[in-house]
């Protein structure tokens, strides 16, 4: 739809098609994007999805929506069509009384859930006392705007997140975290609007490092993106109830993952700093190593890139670097359809989460985070004898638009050449390394596109500050 709506402001009419269990998605979505009159058609998704496996089979299917789509390009504007003022909801005052507290906490999750303020599990009541409360948690101004929310693109200010961090069950403590995610989030350079309403089951990593994760007791050990973590799983759902509330996702509505999204309170841990042999991974981003950081990351539907380790099988640094890098050539059979801007627009970056044992056995060997990242770049690449032609075809565009980072474009120029290494990545920062787990433990691995669909980014790291309650995120 963002894109249909984009044509249609450049003064090209057109009809927007889909299938019609997407019908109220898109009619959302054009609302967000100032055309609610938007013209559509809507094609049966049993008979569609059954049969697209030929052109052939599907004709008659899209034979009966011709009509239809041509009425739609030559009938004229009505008035409602031209009225473009936006939209938006009116917000007034929730008050729930009963007979007993307890039965009032019931009825606030009935009506929470039914009007979709609510994520499906038991609610904490925001009252004004537990929201003065979770306030104290940080000295930024309640009224503070720390921007907005895909799709429909709520405002959202400290006060609003501390309310849905009362829900969540958080402490004030973890409040200053909570506000460092969602300042991630509603970066204008993040892609929040494909993350959180794709038909993948795409998902959101919130990693928190420096000191104030031991603070406040974000698992970064056994179990981390387990249950039994109240600062763990109310730091996620709090996000979670927030991305509800303010960006009005609703699965099958707004949010169409076909199979949901594995971990509705997102994926949630904390880098392991104290079995790390390295530097803290937000000083790789430019940070200080005494700083507090939250790094928010898409991700693909779950964290299931097994690398190796364990308590039962015996493994070697070797064994779990040539498994990561085939990992990383697994990318290859999309290169040929990178496009920024595009449904697949350009290559991964990789999320590594090495096990202590791993890092510690690594740094032994004389391996830095630095020197890993490049190693396994070098590592992942293609020699030019075994590429295709249009796996060739495919770099050069990239090279001439400007997608390939100038300091890496030549690199590409010389993997063209017969002898030649075609990189899979485009740079080895693309490899994000991450020390989480504990002994012993899993490494494995995120990916995502480096750059987001909808905007240029698809990661984010913000520095915790405004904290009262810790020594940390001041």
């Amino acid at each position: 739809m963002s894109g249909y709506t984009r044509i249609e402001k450049l003064g090209k009419p057109g009809v927007f098609a889909c299938t019609d269990n997407f019908a109220h998605d898109a009619k959302s979505a054009a609302e967000d994007f100032g055309m609610p009159m938007a013209r559509m058609v809507a094609l049966p998704a049993a008979d569609y999805y059954r049969l697209r496996r030929s052109e052939e089979a599907v004709r008659p299917v899209a034979s009966a929506a011709v009509d239809k789509l041509i009425d739609g390009l030559r009938r004229p504007l009505s008035p409602e069509e031209t009225d473009v003022t936006p939209r938006r909801e009116a917000l007034e005052l929730v008050t729930v009384t009963a007979d007993s507290y307890a039965h009032a906490v019931q009825k606030l999750n009935e009506v929470f859930l039914q009007n979709h303020w609510a994520d499906g599990l038991p609610l904490l009541p925001p009252t004004k006392e537990a929201v003065e409360e979770m306030l104290k948690g940080t000295n930024r101004s309640p009224d503070e705007v720390i921007g907005t929310v895909a799709p429909k693109n709520g405002i959202v200010t400290v006060k609003q997140i501390a309310v849905n961090a009362v829900m969540a069950g958080a402490k004030p403590e973890y409040l200053p975290v909570i506000i460092a995610a969602m300042e991630g989030i509603t970066d204008p350079a993040y892609d929040d609007l494909h993350i959180l309403t794709s038909s993948g089951s795409f998902n959101l990593a919130i990693m928190v490092s420096g000191p104030i994760a031991k603070e406040i007791n974000v698992n970064s050990g056994i179990g981390m993106l387990g249950y039994g973590w109240q600062a763990n799983l109310t730091i996620g759902r709090a996000v979670r109830l927030i991305t509800i509330n303010a960006g009005r996702v609703w699965p099958a509505e707004t949010d169409m993952a076909l199979m949901g999204r594995p971990s509705s309170q997102f994926y949630v841990f904390a880098e392991n700093h104290d079995l790390s042999p390295w530097e803290p991974f937000h000083v790789s981003q430019g940070f200080q190593a005494e700083d507090s950081c939250v790094t928010i990351s898409s991700v693909m539907s779950s964290p299931g890139n097994y690398f190796g380790g364990g308590a039962v099988e015996p493994w070697t640094p070797d064994q779990i670097l040539d498994t990561i890098t085939r990992n990383l050539l697994s990318s290859r059979p999309m290169m040929q359809g990178w496009r920024r801007g595009g449904p697949n627009p350009g290559p991964m970056k990789h999320i590594l989460i090495f096990q202590p044992e791993l890092a510690i056995e690594l740094n032994r060997l004389g391996h830095t985070r630095a020197s890993l990242q490049k190693l396994l770049y070098e590592r992942a690449t293609i020699p030019y004898e075994q590429l295709t032609q249009a796996e060739i075809a495919s770099i050069q565009p990239r090279i001439d638009s400007g997608e390939i980072p100038p300091d890496r474009v030549p690199v590409f120029k010389e993997a063209l050449k017969p002898g030649g290494k075609l990189p899979i990545l485009d740079r080895p920062e693309d490899i994000r390394i991450v020390v989480a787990g504990g002994i012993p433990g899993y490494s494995f691995g995120m990916m995502y596109y480096r750059e987001g669909l909808y905007a240029p980014t698809s990661d984010q790291t913000r520095k915790v500050r405004g904290a009262t309650l810790t020594r940390s995120g001041r």
